[in-house]
């Protein structure tokens, strides 16, 4: 008899961390939502956007639920979204963390009524686009840095939005992920799928976060 192998998913509850950047309160005009890149943390990431006026801007960082040593030393730890082993099975799990993100987070306030600012780099680019069509986020902004969107979505899944709200796709001139035929095909990209043209800031740099162009896009 041939023996095989069979695979049984498991629901266990964890727990995972979220960040969060100054005060939510009566003064807050902007909540951010802010995705990081492959093989980062949110803690660390999330210090970037000190860059905004904390008395104004209130920054959610949530973090891919997978963690790993990025380096062969075991010394840094990243962070990853997603692979490609149990794809579905990742989408679902992230989709839970988002939910818990928003309920506890976010319960009380009207969404509407601030400006809604959604932010991704690299990796966290694709994330950020299906946390905003899963959510149906009524964002007022949305900021791709460096990444591409996710190869599943199509128009009618952005048909939610709002045609005033703001487009930017940022990169690095030295980004070595991109080229310039990259970067044009991913503004015809986006301005296909969001149906919006996007802004496009290309800037003196590599596949990185600067404060500065952040400050700039976020004005």
């Amino acid at each position: 008899m041939e023996s095989t192998i069979q695979e049984t998913h498991l629901s266990i509850t964890t727990s995972h961390p979220v960040y969060t950047l100054n005060e939510l309160n009566k003064h807050t005009e902007n909540v951010w939502i802010v995705c990081h890149g492959y093989g980062q943390l949110a803690r660390f990431f999330i210090k970037r956007f000190d860059v905004l006026d904390a008395s104004k801007n209130y920054i959610i960082a949530p973090q891919g639920l997978s963690r790993f040593y990025a380096d062969g030393n075991y010394g840094k730890v990243g962070a990853t979204w997603m692979t490609k082993e149990n794809r579905e099975t990742d989408l679902e799990n992230q989709c839970k963390y988002f939910d818990r993100v928003f309920e506890i987070l976010l319960k009380d306030v009207d969404l509407t009524a601030v400006n809604l600012r959604l932010f991704g780099f690299s990796q966290g680019v694709t994330m950020i686009c299906r946390l905003a069509v899963y959510k149906q986020l009524p964002f007022k902004q949305i900021v791709l840095w460096a990444g591409g969107t996710p190869h599943e979505q199509h128009p009618d899944d952005w048909c939610f939005i709002d045609q005033d709200a703001r487009v930017d796709l940022v990169i690095g001139d030295k980004d070595q992920f991109f080229s310039q035929k990259t970067v044009e095909a991913q503004t015809e990209k986006v301005s296909e799928l969001l149906g919006i043209a996007p802004r496009v800031t290309v800037f003196e740099g590599k596949h990185e976060v600067t404060r500065d162009v952040l400050a700039q896009v976020a004005s």
